[in-house]
């Protein structure tokens, strides 16, 4: 899963829809983000004089990411695994890029790999789920969340994106129950601020159909 660092929230049926499993929300502002080009400045010329440093090329992609550089970020992932096949962190955030791409087939087959080495991996299901999600396949991705739960019970974006599903479907309760666990899970996390704004979403929703 791609670090927490952007996350894209759209509208759906006047609820709120995640788009690629990540939870993490806020703008940063312009300071931040130069701060951060500078530091992609830095690391790329740090990789050149070490292409094959793994660690360092898993840094520089999500940097690339973050900044919303992703065909940079995309290339960078590319040559993890092209130095290390079986590298779970990059399979599965190239999963997630192709996944935002609308490279859905891709998506699959890089996270259904990652899955393989990693069976344990909660994020990896949860991503999988995302995939699901973003074909509208509703019924495949909860099975996936509900396998990444399976693992994690404790897993904010799983019960996140859950939820996700099923107010998208209309399934009021069960998406309410899962924001709910987000909320107990961190009661003054910024993502718990947001789950209480999807529920008083779906009571206002459900009161102006009544």
């Amino acid at each position: 899963m791609l670090t927490a660092a952007r996350t894209t929230l759209i509208i759906l049926l006047a609820l709120l829809a995640l788009t690629a499993a990540s939870v993490a929300v806020g703008q940063d502002s312009d300071e931040a983000v130069d701060e951060r080009i500078v530091e992609v400045e830095r690391l790329a010329s740090e990789v050149e004089r070490n292409p094959d440093d793994i660690e360092l090329l898993i840094e520089l992609g999500n940097l690339y990411y973050e900044v919303g550089m992703d065909n940079e970020a995309l290339a960078t992932y590319l040559s993890v695994t092209e130095i290390d096949t079986t590298h779970v962190g990059a399979l599965t955030n190239l999963g997630s890029l192709y996944t935002e791409m609308g490279q859905f087939d891709n998506a699959e087959a890089r996270l259904l790999q990652a899955a393989r080495l990693a069976p344990d991996n909660a994020m990896v299901f949860t991503n999988l789920g995302s995939n699901h999600y973003a074909r509208r396949e509703y019924v495949e991705a909860v099975d996936m969340y509900r396998k990444a739960l399976s693992i994690d019970p404790d897993s904010v974006e799983a019960h996140f994106n859950m939820a996700v599903a099923f107010a998208d479907a209309q399934i009021f309760d069960e998406a309410i129950d899962e924001w709910q666990k987000v909320i107990a899970l961190d009661p003054q996390g910024e993502i718990a601020q947001i789950c209480r704004d999807n529920i008083d979403m779906i009571n206002e929703f459900r009161r102006g159909n009544q």
